[in-house]
C-alpha cells in the first residue's frame, strides 16, 4: 500500500483547517507547500502558512513523528517575512503528526479528524524580534489534542501580543495627549456638558474618558470603512486638504447612524459636537493617527484593547470597585463556563436561543470573552459565525451597568466581531443608580433585578437600552427586555466588591450617580431599598460585612436556570471568610460540579485575575442543579485548582482551562501544560477553604488529613491520632469588645509597665519579639470603669492562661498558642480559650506549635494576605485540636514536664520552622514521647515542614522566597 507523504498529508491537514474557520476557507487564507512565500528566499517551503485576517500570520511545521527536526525547522521560520504582505512571521507552530497518518487505511481526512497532534508555539518577543528572543509554549514537553484543539490554538496564536501592547501604548499615548489639550486653557462650560454625558463629574479622568470614546469610534470607523459606502478618514482629511474637519466627521457619523452602529457612534458624537471647534481638530488629527497606527498593525477590531484602557479610565473604579477583568482571566473564565453548556454547536437555532448574562458587565471583558468561546465553537463545528451576529447581539448576549460610557463600550466590543454585520436592537442596559429625576424611587442598579424579572415593573423613564439604530427609553422597549428568573444559560460576572455602607474618600472624579459620591442621606435611601428586596427574598445570601459581590451572588442565583452555569471572579474571602458562609451553603445545596480557581503567588497583585485590586480573588464556576435531572452536588465536593501564576496570554488560558478539564480520576494532582507544572489541584468539600492558594498537593493532602484525625505524609503511611475540634474541649473566650467595648465592656485597658502587678491582666496585642516563647507576659491591664465592677468581675471568670492568636503573621510571629505565667484576660489578638480541664492547657499549646498544630491552624483560617491567617473569635472553636480526652493521666503529666522543658526556648517565625531547631524538637517530644508514634514519621515530617515553609501564603516573601 502506497504510503502518504508528507506533502500529501499537510494538504489535507490544510483543508481540515480551512473546514473549521470559515475566514480562512473563503479568503484563501491558506497556502500550503508553496515557493515564493518568503521574502529574500523565494526558494523556501513552508508546509502551511496561515493569513489569519485582521491578525499576524502563522506558519505550520509539520512533521511525522518521531519528528527530531520540526522544532528546528519551526525555528527557522521567526523572524522571516512574508513576500506578499511584508509582514514579519513572529508565530510558529510545529506539529507533530502521528505515524498513522502516514499509513492510514481509511480516507486521510477521516484519520485526521481522529488523530491526536502534538504541537508547541514558538514566539518572538520584544520589540526588536530577534532570533535570540524566542519563547516556547510550553516551556517543555508538547501539547496534546485534536484537529479542532490544534486549529484553536492556531487561531489564538494569530493575535500578536506584541502588537497588541504596541497597540494598547499607542492607545494611552494619543488618549493622554488629547485629554491635556482638552483642558489645556482652564477648563470651560464644554467641560463640565462632557460630563453631563458620560453622567460623571469633571475631571481630568473624565476626559481621559472622552477622549477614549471617540478614540474608540475613529478607530471602528477604520474598521468598516468601505463597508456601507463609509468614506476612509483620509478621505476626509482630504476633503479639507490637510487636517481632519469636526463638521465632516460628525456629518460621516451621522450617516453611519443612519446604517447602524449606534453604540459606538451616538456617545461619540455626542461628546464631539461639544467640543469646540478651536480644539476639536487638533484633537481629531491626534486620535485618528492613532487609529491610523493601529489600522497599520492589524489591531483595530481584533482584540480588547479599548477595554484594557477603560480599565484604567473608569474614574470611580475605586469608589466601586469595577476592576478590569483582565483579558487572559476573561478568557480563562468563560472557557470553563461554555465548556459546560449542554448545547450543539453547530445549531444556530440553539445558540442564538442561548441567554448570556452579564449584570455588572463593566467593559464587557467577560461578555466578550464568553461570545469567543461560543463562536470559537460554532466555526468548529462548521458554523459560519457572522450568519448568527446579529441574533447573538439583539438575543443571546445580556449585559447591564450603572456607568453609560462601560455599556456602550460593551456593545462596542461585541459588534466589533463583525463589525460589516449590521443589528436591530442589543440587550445591554444602562441601569440608573442613586435619586433619579422627575421623582422616581431611588435606584441601586442591577440589585434592583434581584426579587424581579419584568422590565414594566423595574425600568423607569431613562433606563436606557443600547441599540443598534439608537438608545431606546426603556418605557418603549420594556417588552423586548424581560429577563426572567431562572432563564440565563450563564451568569458570567465579576461584580463590585465594596461594602454597601462603606464611605471611601477618592481623589478622582465619581459618576454623580454613583452611591459612594452621593450625600449620606442617599446612601441610607439606597441601602433602604436593598434592605426591601431582601425582605422579599426568603434564601438571601448577601451580607453586608461581605459586601456588594455577595448581593450579587443572590442576582446571578435568581437568573440563571437549573442546568445553567455561574462563573464569577469573586473576592478570595468567599472561601473560608465567616461572612461569606451562607454563599458556600447555597453552592453546596443547589449547585454541583464545583470549581474553585487562585493564584498561589506571593505578592497581592499577582493573586488577582483583575487589574489593580491588590487582593487574592477566586474564579467560581458552579452548574446549578435540575431537579429534573437528579443533579447530585455530592456535599459541596470541589475542585480546587491552585495556578502558579496568571495565564499569560489568551493562547495560555484556554490551554488552562482545557487541563482543568482532565483533572478527573483522582482526588489531588498536578496540573502540566505540556512538561511544564502550572499548577495542582485537590478535591475536597466546599467548607474546606484552605485549599485554595497552596502550591503543593502534598501540604493539602496533610492539612485535610489531619482534619479527619490522620497525619497523612509522604514516605509513609496514614498514621491515626486522636483529633476533635477546639471547641469540644472547652469554652471560647470572650469578644474583645465585651470586655473593653464603649457602653459594652467594663474595662477601660491601659499598657502594664513592667514590674507593675496589675489587679486584672490582659494579653491583648502582639509584639512578635515578646512571643518567642511559649509563655507570654501580659501586656495590658484593665481599669474598672465606674459602676461596672460586677461585670468586671463576671468578665475575669473568663480568665484563664491559654490564649489563641487570631491575626498569625506567619512570617514574622512564633506562636499559635500561649500560656500567660498566670490567669490572665484575653484581648483581640489573644483571646482566651476555658478548657473543661485545666490540666489539658500544656498539652493544647504544645500540640498547637508543632509543625502539624501550625498547619492546621493555617488550613483553618483565611488567607486574603499572603504571609498572614486570621481566625475569629467565633471561629476558634471550630480550629482542629488534639483531642486530649483520649490521652492518659500519665500523658497528661508529661505533656506539662515537656511544656516546662520547652517554655524558656525560643523559637523562629513560624515561616522558618524547617529551619528551627526548636520546632524541630518540640516535633518530636510531642509526636514521638508523648503520642507515641515511631521514629520513622521524623524524615517525612521534615519533608512536610520545609514544603509549608515553602507555601507562598506561609512566608509571603519574607526572606526572598518566591
Amino acid at each position: 500500500m502506497a504510503r502518504n507523504t508528507e506533502v500529501v498529508i499537510n494538504a489535507e491537514l490544510a483543508r481540515a483547517l480551512g473546514r473549521r474557520h470559515p475566514r480562512w476557507a473563503e479568503q484563501q487564507a491558506i497556502t500550503v507547500e508553496s515557493t515564493g512565500v518568503l521574502l529574500g528566499d523565494p526558494a523556501a517551503q513552508p508546509d502551511i502558512v496561515l493569513v489569519h485576517p485582521g491578525g499576524s500570520p502563522v506558519i505550520v511545521e509539520t512533521e511525522v513523528l518521531p519528528a527530531r527536526s520540526v522544532e528546528a525547522d519551526a525555528r527557522s521560520r521567526l523572524g522571516r517575512y512574508l513576500e506578499a504582505t511584508d509582514e514579519v512571521v513572529e508565530n510558529v507552530v510545529a506539529v507533530r503528526t502521528p505515524l498513522s497518518l502516514r499509513e492510514s487505511r481509511i480516507g486521510l481526512a477521516e484519520a485526521i479528524g481522529s488523530a491526536e497532534f502534538e504541537y508547541c508555539l514558538l514566539s518572538l518577543t520584544g520589540e526588536e524580534l530577534q532570533p535570540q528572543s524566542v519563547v516556547r509554549f510550553p516551556t517543555s514537553g508538547w501539547l496534546r489534542g485534536g484537529i479542532d484543539d490544534l486549529t484553536g490554538f492556531i487561531e489564538l496564536t494569530s493575535l500578536s501580543e506584541r502588537l497588541i501592547m504596541k497597540g494598547t501604548l499607542a492607545l494611552e499615548r494619543g488618549v493622554a495627549a488629547a485629554a491635556r489639550f482638552l483642558r489645556s486653557d482652564d477648563g470651560g462650560a464644554f467641560l463640565e456638558k462632557m460630563a453631563r454625558i458620560l453622567k460623571q463629574e469633571d475631571g481630568e479622568q473624565t476626559s481621559r474618558m472622552a477622549m477614549a470614546i471617540v478614540a474608540n469610534a475613529l478607530m471602528f470607523h477604520t474598521a468598516i470603512a468601505g463597508d456601507h459606502d463609509v468614506a476612509t478618514l483620509a478621505e476626509l482629511r482630504m476633503a479639507t486638504r490637510r487636517s481632519m474637519s469636526q463638521q465632516n466627521v460628525l456629518d460621516e457619523w451621522t450617516r453611519i447612524l443612519r446604517i447602524n452602529y449606534w453604540p459606538i457612534f451616538k456617545i461619540a458624537s455626542d461628546l464631539l459636537k461639544v467640543t469646540p471647534a478651536r480644539k476639536a481638530t487638533r484633537i481629531l488629527d491626534e486620535l485618528a493617527a492613532v487609529a491610523d497606527e493601529m489600522a497599520g498593525i492589524g489591531v483595530t477590531t481584533t482584540h480588547d484593547l479599548s477595554g484594557q484602557m477603560f480599565g484604567r479610565l473608569i474614574a470611580d473604579r475605586k469608589f466601586l470597585a469595577t476592576f478590569y477583568t483582565l483579558p487572559s482571566s476573561a478568557m480563562l473564565l468563560a472557557e470553563l463556563a461554555v465548556s459546560r453548556l449542554e448545547k450543539d454547536f453547530g445549531s444556530p437555532e440553539e445558540l442564538t436561543g442561548l441567554r448570556i448574562a452579564d449584570l455588572a458587565c463593566g467593559t464587557g471583558a467577560l461578555l466578550s470573552a464568553a461570545y469567543v468561546r461560543v463562536a470559537t465553537r460554532h466555526r468548529r463545528a462548521g458554523g459560519d459565525d457572522r450568519r448568527i451576529h446579529a441574533d447573538m447581539m439583539g438575543r443571546a448576549l445580556i449585559g447591564a451597568d450603572i456607568m453609560p460610557a462601560a455599556t456602550h463600550l460593551t456593545a462596542s466590543m461585541l459588534s466589533a466581531a463583525h463589525p460589516a454585520v449590521p443589528f436591530g436592537n442589543t440587550m445591554i442596559y444602562t441601569m440608573p443608580y442613586g435619586d433619579q429625576d422627575n421623582g422616581r424611587p431611588v435606584a441601586i442598579g442591577s440589585l434592583d433585578l434581584i426579587t424581579e424579572e419584568q422590565v414594566l415593573s423595574l425600568f423607569g423613564t431613562g433606563r436606557m437600552a443600547t441599540a443598534g439604530s439608537g438608545d431606546v427609553d426603556v418605557d418603549l422597549y420594556e417588552r423586548r427586555f424581560v429577563m426572567a428568573h431562572g432563564s440565563a444559560d450563564l451568569v458570567i460576572m465579576n461584580p463590585p466588591y465594596t461594602r454597601p455602607t462603606n464611605h471611601q474618600v477618592a481623589r478622582v472624579p465619581v459618576p454623580s450617580f454613583a452611591g459612594f459620591s452621593t450625600s449620606e442621606e442617599e446612601q441610607r435611601r439606597m441601602s433602604a431599598v436593598l434592605k426591601d428586596i431582601y425582605r422579599k427574598l426568603p434564601d438571601r445570601v448577601g451580607d453586608g460585612n461581605a459586601g456588594l459581590a455577595s448581593n450579587f451572588v443572590d442576582l446571578a442565583h435568581a437568573k440563571v436556570k437549573p442546568g445553567g452555569v455561574l462563573a464569577l471572579v469573586m473576592p478570595i474571602a468567599l472561601v473560608s471568610g465567616a461572612s461569606w458562609s451562607k454563599v458556600r451553603e447555597l453552592l453546596r445545596r443547589d449547585y454541583h460540579d464545583l470549581t474553585m480557581v487562585t493564584i498561589a503567588a506571593v505578592r497581592e497583585r499577582d493573586r488577582s485575575f483583575s487589574e489593580d485590586t491588590n487582593m487574592g480573588e477566586v474564579l467560581v464556576v458552579a452548574t446549578k442543579n435540575d431537579p429534573s435531572r437528579r443533579d447530585r452536588n455530592q456535599e459541596g465536593q470541589t475542585l480546587y485548582v491552585n495556578l502558579t501564576r496568571r495565564p499569560a496570554g489568551l493562547t495560555s488560558a484556554v490551554e488552562v482551562a482545557r487541563v482543568v478539564a482532565t483533572a478527573t480520576g483522582t482526588n489531588h494532582g498536578w496540573l502540566t501544560i505540556g512538561e511544564e507544572e502550572v499548577g495542582c489541584f485537590v478535591r475536597a468539600g466546599i467548607g474546606d477553604g484552605g485549599c485554595v492558594g497552596v502550591r503543593e498537593p502534598d501540604v493539602l493532602t496533610a492539612a485535610l488529613g489531619l482534619i479527619k484525625g490522620s497525619l497523612e505524609m509522604s514516605r509513609i503511611g496514614a498514621i491515626e491520632i486522636p483529633f476533635t475540634t477546639l471547641g469540644s474541649l472547652g469554652d471560647r473566650g470572650l469578644y474583645h469588645l465585651d470586655i473593653k467595648g464603649p457602653n459594652r465592656g467594663p474595662f477601660d485597658m491601659q499598657d502594664l509597665p513592667p514590674g507593675r502587678v496589675a489587679s486584672y491582666p490582659a494579653l491583648s496585642r502582639h509584639n512578635a519579639q515578646r512571643e518567642r516563647r511559649m509563655v507570654v507576659e501580659p501586656d495590658t491591664q484593665g481599669r474598672v470603669r465606674q459602676g461596672c465592677k460586677a461585670k468586671a468581675l463576671e468578665v475575669w471568670e473568663t480568665a484563664t492562661r491559654l490564649h489563641f492568636n487570631l491575626d498569625f503573621r506567619l512570617n514574622s510571629q512564633s506562636l499559635a498558642a500561649c500560656l500567660t505565667p498566670d490567669r490572665s484576660i484575653g484581648g483581640t489578638a489573644w483571646p482566651n480559650f476555658i478548657l473543661r480541664d485545666s490540666t489539658w492547657e500544656a498539652a493544647a499549646v504544645l500540640w498547637a506549635n508543632t509543625t502539624p498544630g501550625l498547619i492546621s491552624f493555617w488550613f483553618a483560617g483565611t488567607r486574603q494576605h499572603q504571609g498572614r491567617v486570621r481566625l475569629t473569635i467565633q471561629t476558634l472553636p471550630s480550629l482542629p485540636m488534639l483531642d486530649m480526652r483520649s490521652l492518659s493521666a500519665s500523658q497528661i503529666k508529661l505533656s506539662g514536664k515537656i511544656f516546662d522543658e520547652f517554655s524558656t526556648r525560643e523559637f523562629l517565625p513560624a515561616h522558618q520552622a524547617h529551619l528551627d531547631d526548636t520546632r524541630r524538637d518540640l516535633d518530636r517530644a510531642v509526636l514521638v514521647d508523648l503520642l507515641g508514634l515511631s521514629e520513622d514519621i521524623l524524615e517525612p515530617l521534615a519533608v512536610l515542614r520545609e514544603q509549608w515553609c515553602h507555601e507562598p501564603s506561609v512566608h509571603g516573601g519574607a526572606g526572598g522566597l518566591t
